[in-house]
């Protein structure tokens, strides 16, 4: 082995973990150092710097070294640039101030200084490297002489700058020379800033500073945060042993239980603190307690042997049983230390010295109780400064959130009104609490103290204080004593004692004093027992700090959440209501999740059970091929989740009632009642395949307009590529879009309710309101909207195209073109989305469909002598463009409704997207990227941190197999796409995921990518239609998918499934559904006769087909380029100096300007305005204003008007209306299509119920029939 080898192994063995950073910087060192490194340690920066200190300090053991000169310097330490230079210069010459010689800097006796500026540090350092290679020496004396050894060869000076965020907030103008120190001095110099962040959040703008060598450190495993530990029980061991010390703490024999200590203090309190120093400090106050049974007993043992004359026993470790024993016994005092030590509120010695093991102390399952420090003595201080101190005890220990739960009320009525317990259902939540006092004291104002303390004295101090003939009305003294102006002298006083510290400067005018308490816990609780003298203050608050719970806070509980409400992140969230109390310690912040969402878990609840697999595969085989069944109908009926959901109830409890419980092969075919976790997963399964499959509709193209059918596989392949890929995106980004609480995904609000509805849960509402139950409201509005339905959908059908103008005057061809505002059929209501949902949303919507909505429309496309136009004219036999077939045949001609469509809601709204999540979410995709997905802030993210969570490579692993897929399904058949077009698809998918899901997981709204992906492929291959649609479905499906794997997430985290059971869950039960569409889809296409013509008999017309062929048309067989550029049709779309493609640009402006608006005025509507503003119009066509102006109607009643009168009947009944209204007409539809329509080839009421007046006036008139208002003479062309 040679030298290096032995060097690296060397350190590597004091630092554990460190062996691949310990090799990289060795390597660099030895041969060339770069001159400007930033390594990035984000968890343990300490242990970092001192892995660097033994590199540096231990280098010359390298003979090929160069000669180095070390330097560490703290950039918290160094907060002045004097103080920065004179560390520097000291640290590298090796200078030793002391006080002999009056503590003088580098270079001694010399009256030159180098720590004016940086100019003087930079001649500094050049004095320095010419002293170090064997020029003048300084001429200090004494213990201040420079210890540096001179050398003929240029040394290497080494400068590590510890913390060096900081430098970015104290010395920043010394950033930019630091990174080219080098370059400024002239001197051989290498800057290493060591930091817990990231270069980028640190860098000088402009490109001021040059690109660091990067280093990042891994993060330390717990094996090896156990071997360090160990290793330094062994160095102890070793330097105790050399000292002939008689104290066997630390003998080498009981290392193996010292390495059983390590890894049990780890489990503890790894929770709170990973720093290997901390538990190293902990582990070393708590050992010598911990090993002092063992040591005694052995020393009982010695003694009996030397009585006995026998030899004398040999150290060992205890036996398993002993082990467990001692384990159990002083379990508890491994937390009571952290509390202890890691605030530093004492040393470890005092700390071991107090909490010595104590033989005559009783064992029990508690393990040994604290110590108490008998010894505060707080009898020196005036009555009221220990109330003072109590107040701010409390004030910098609890939320501000709590004062008006624990002082609000009154002293008689507090005496009345305890807090209940905690019932035993709660306690067995696994809620993650950290105590307040290692997170150290929070900052108060002035009056918020005052205001404490008024309470305290007010409930603790009326009976017992001095009698005083001033003050003779109960509340008189409290109010008096305030404002009496010794109080605030008192205050000044404790301020000077250091007892509170003032955080704001003397001279700050604006805002009240902020102070923060400086006592520790045993302090105030001896404050608080010496006040305590009345039977009255047995009560509360001051018991409260006897109360483990009374100095916690939540994990993730920000300290400005104590100061103000509750503020989830660095953004305006249009959903959080700013009115609303923020009293909800354990619940969402969100009024919203709060009424439909459970803040409890029990995890104990089956959930992936034979029952669960089967009701849930039979629904992924049932919902998706009726689904793909009625997708090539008009009008189509679709099949959402919610029918799964209702009818999967009452399946599963007849299957927990009659199934036997018996187990086969190990499997319980009854694991018991029917849970709400089966009932949700099953849930998913039905719904995450249950809408049509995108990429059917490019087969069915393919088939209809292209003449192309290929076998199954092809189908398969292509099917499975395009739904499964955007999985793999969804759960990357479930850190940003899932456990974040300002995500709440209105959608998922609906179906929690409806699952606590059936279940009969506890719901965590707001406010109390009497009237019927939720299971009975439920079963109203259901029962009500399943026989509503039959009016609208079969009896009365003009009651849904409520078109009455069109009734006065049936020949009038544009008396109407769609613009009825009123229909009396649900499904025409939420055909947009739940209009009962989020509520700016509908206003965006409305503003955007009012502004550009355009009456003339239709789904197709025409030539020059308005008929539908003839793809097949122009196509070669490759199925791509004849140019010279195009010429001689006609241009395409499209609605202006389709046009606008496009350049309104496609255009802007890819672009908008992006800069509206860059303006409003930047901060917030930051702040989560630091996190760690157990540090959440809300109730239900920690109750889910107990699951384990899906590995990265599993999303990985979905996507190479899909992404193969892909690329045989496009290159093993004549698709004319390439495989770098495929790439670029998937990058456009996944670079919306994050700003898309942002917009939808607040507004509901989903911005679609159809039309900028049509737009790209357009122009990259024009000509090539099955290209397009290929370019398109994988560009937009993707991020669809992965946005719906991502809401089904938040499903999941809303009612507690383990990630991994759903996961699997989704990614089979999305497999089967695929494949069962597919194969209904074959078999309709093989079996029902003219599908996809326009006259065909029952109805199936395809329209959804008709829409998607005609955009391949469009953008694919005739391209982008021959429609929208320089000198043809649709380059100008209202003037000549308007082209259609400057809606980009509109959509890039648009979000800057109401958020310029907005800094002026920030309490304005202008915060809600988000890119939904331009999706409003993106379901036309086939959609008309029938669906939009009742859906903005409904959603304004229900958001607005009943929200804002009628609040708690809104949080009790909101979405469970919506659940049921929208459950009714499911099992309605399906009612009277298979009972009514489908059988006999739907002749029953032919000459009855289907001819009378009501369901044929909305048919036979123009408006109905769609003739249009102008009409060519035979043969005639326009255009």
């Amino acid at each position: 082995m040679d030298e290096d080898d032995a060097f690296v192994q060397r350190i590597s063995t004091a630092h554990p973990g460190y062996t691949t950073f310990i090799t990289h910087l060795a390597t660099l060192a030895s041969a060339y150092l770069p001159p400007f490194i930033y390594a990035t340690d984000t968890l343990n920066p300490r242990v970092t710097a001192s892995v660097i200190d033994a590199i540096f300090r231990d280098i010359s053991s390298i003979s090929d070294a160069p000669p180095t000169c070390y330097a560490h310097v703290n950039a918290v330490a160094c907060f002045t640039a004097r103080i920065f230079y004179d560390t520097v210069l000291n640290a590298l010459a090796g200078w030793k101030p002391s006080w002999e010689n009056g503590c003088l800097i580098w270079p001694g006796d010399d009256t030159v200084r180098y720590n004016d500026g940086i100019d003087s540090f930079l001649h500094g350092l050049r004095r320095l490297r010419g002293e170090l290679m064997g020029g003048a020496p300084s001429r200090g004396k004494g213990k201040g002489k420079a210890v540096a050894s001179l050398s003929e060869e240029d040394p290497t000076m080494v400068l590590l700058i510890e913390r060096a965020e900081r430098l970015y907030e104290s010395l920043p103008d010394l950033l930019i020379p630091l990174t080219r120190l080098a370059e400024l001095s002239q001197v051989n110099i290498s800057v290493i800033l060591l930091s817990s962040v990231q270069w980028e959040e640190i860098r000088p703008p402009l490109g001021a500073a040059p690109d660091p060598y990067y280093m990042n450190v891994d993060p330390l495993t717990k094996q090896d945060v156990i071997q360090r530990l160990v290793s330094a029980f062994r160095t102890t061991s070793l330097t105790r042993s050399s000292s002939n010390t008689s104290d066997m703490t630390y003998h080498p024999a009981l290392q193996p239980l010292y390495e059983q200590y390590a890894d049990l203090l780890f489990n503890t309190i790894s929770t709170y603190t990973n720093d290997p120093l901390e538990l190293q400090y902990v582990a070393a106050a708590r050992w010598p307690g911990f090993v002092k049974p063992v040591i005694d007993q052995h020393n009982e043992l010695a003694q009996q042997a030397e009585v006995n004359g026998a030899d004398p026993p040999v150290l060992d470790s205890p036996e398993t049983e002993g082990r467990l024993r001692l384990f159990k016994y002083f379990l508890p005092t491994f937390t009571a230390a952290l509390d202890t030590l890691y605030p530093r509120l004492t040393n470890a010695a005092d700390w071991a010295a107090d909490n010595d093991y104590d033989q005559g102390q009783e064992s029990g399952d508690d393990g040994p109780k604290r110590k108490m420090l008998s010894n505060v003595k707080v009898d020196h201080l005036p009555r009221m400064s220990k109330f003072i101190l109590i107040a701010a005890f409390l004030a910098s220990t609890n939320p501000a959130k709590s004062d008006m739960r624990m002082f609000g009320r009154g002293a008689e009525e507090r005496k009345k009104k305890r807090r209940k317990s905690v019932s035993p259902k709660k306690m067995q939540m696994s809620v993650v609490k950290i105590s307040q006092r290692l997170l150290g004291p929070a900052t108060f104002p002035l009056d918020r103290l005052l205001a404490i303390l008024g309470a305290l004295l007010e409930e603790n101090d009326f009976e017992s204080r001095p009698h005083d003939p001033r003050f003779e009305l109960p509340g008189e003294y409290t109010d008096m004593e305030i404002g009496r102006i010794h109080v605030y002298a008192a205050i000044t006083e404790l301020t000077f004692m250091r007892a509170m510290h003032r955080t704001t400067a003397m001279d700050k005018l604006d805002g009240p004093p902020m102070f923060k308490c400086g006592i520790s816990h045993d302090v105030a609780l001896a404050l608080a027992r010496d006040v305590d003298r009345t039977p009255a203050s047995q009560d509360y608050p001051l018991r409260r700090l006897d109360s483990e719970l009374g100095d916690t806070v939540d994990l993730d509980e920000d300290k400005e959440t104590e100061e103000h409400d509750y503020q989830s992140s660095e953004f305006d969230d249009p959903n959080l209501d700013p009115n609303q109390s923020a009293e909800f310690d354990d619940d969402s912040p969100y009024p919203e999740v709060r009424s439909a969402v459970a803040n409890t878990d029990d995890p104990t609840i089956p959930v992936t059970t034979l029952r669960t697999w089967v009701i849930g595969l039979a629904w992924a085989v049932v919902m998706p091929g009726v689904n793909q069944f009625f997708f090539f109908r008009y009008p189509a009926v679709a099949i959402t989740g919610i029918v799964a959901q209702l009818l999967s109830f009452p399946l599963g409890r007849l299957w927990a009632t009659h199934v036997p419980r018996k187990r086969i092969l190990g499997v319980s075919l009854n694991p018991g009642p029917f849970s709400i976790k089966e009932h949700a997963l099953i849930t998913i399964m039905a719904s995450v395949g249950a809408q049509t499959a995108y990429a059917t509709d490019i087969i069915a193209v393919q088939r209809v307009y292209y003449n192309q059918r290929y076998n199954f596989s092809y189908q398969w392949f292509l099917v499975m590529s395009t739904q499964l890929i955007g999985f793999s995106a969804g759960g990357v980004v479930r850190r940003f879009l899932v456990s974040p609480p300002s995500m709440i995904w209105p959608s998922t609000l609906v179906s929690c309710a409806l699952f606590n509805t059936l279940h009969s849960q506890q719901y965590a509402g707001t406010g109390r309101l009497g009237g019927v139950s939720r299971e009975r409201f439920f079963a109203y509005a259901f029962t009500g909207s399943f026989l509503w339905y039959f009016f609208p959908g079969y009896l009365f059908q003009a009651l849904s195209y409520f078109s009455w103008v069109t009734w006065i005057w049936p020949d009038d061809a544009g008396e109407s073109c769609g613009m009825s505002v009123i229909t009396f059929d649900w499904s025409q209501i939420a055909c947009v989305t739940f209009p009962i949902g989020a509520r700016w949303a509908a206003a965006n919507i409305l503003f955007g469909f009012v502004v550009f909505y355009c009456e003339i429309q239709s789904r197709e496309v025409y030539d020059n002598m308005m008929q539908p136009y003839n793809v097949s004219r122009i196509l070669s036999p490759q199925v791509t463009l004849n140019m010279e077939a195009y010429e001689s045949y006609s241009p395409l001609f499209m609605s202006a409704c389709f046009a606008v469509s496009y350049g309104y809601t496609e255009h802007p709204t890819a672009v908008a997207t992006l800069v509206h999540a860059f303006i409003h979410f930047r901060k917030q995709i930051i702040q989560q990227a630091r996190r760690s997905l157990r540090e959440q802030p809300d109730i239900h993210a920690r109750l889910m941190s107990q699951y384990p969570q899906v590995p990265e490579w599993w999303y990985l692993a979905l996507f190479v197999v899909m992404f193969v897929l892909g690329v045989i399904s496009i290159e093993l058949w004549p698709t004319h796409m390439p495989v770098w077009a495929f790439a670029i698809a998937l990058l456009i998918a996944f670079t919306y995921v994050i700003p898309c899901g942002m917009i939808q997981a607040i507004t509901n709204q989903q911005v679609g990518l159809n039309v900028i992906t049509e737009l790209i492929i357009g122009y990259a291959l024009p000509g090539r239609p099955v290209a397009m649609m290929m370019f398109k479905t994988w560009g937009y499906i993707t991020m669809t998918q992965a946005l719906t794997f991502t809401a089904d997430f938040k499903l999941g985290h809303y009612m507690k499934i383990p990630p991994r059971k759903m996961f699997w869950c989704q990614i089979i039960a999305a497999v089967v559904a695929a494949t069962t569409q597919l194969a209904v889809q074959l078999w309709m296409f093989e079996h029902i006769p003219d599908i996809c013509s326009t006259n065909q008999v029952d109805g199936f017309t395809c329209p959804n087909t008709q829409v998607f062929g005609t955009a391949s048309i469009i953008w694919g067989v005739v391209g982008p380029k021959l429609q929208f550029s320089s000198g043809h049709l649709y380059k100008y779309v209202w003037s000549r100096f308007f082209t259609l493609l400057y809606f980009f640009i509109v959509g890039a402006v648009a979000p800057i300007v109401p958020w310029l608006l907005m800094k002026r005025w920030p309490n304005s509507f202008l915060r809600y305005i988000n890119p939904v503003i331009f999706n409003g119009t993106y379901l036309i066509p086939p959609a008309t204003a029938l669906n939009f102006v009742p859906w903005a109607l409904v959603g304004f009643i229900f958001q607005f008007v009943v929200r804002r009168h009628n609040f708690a009947w809104w949080a009790k009944y909101n979405y469970v209306l919506s659940a049921a209204l929208d459950s009714g007409l499911g099992v309605s539809v399906l009612t009277i299509f298979f009972t009514l329509q489908y059988p006999l080839n739907g002749t029953i009421g032919a000459s009855s119920i289907q001819s009378w007046w009501g369901n044929q006036v909305f048919r036979t008139n123009s408006d109905g029939r769609g003739i249009p208002v102008r009409q060519l003479a035979p043969g005639q062309t326009f255009g």
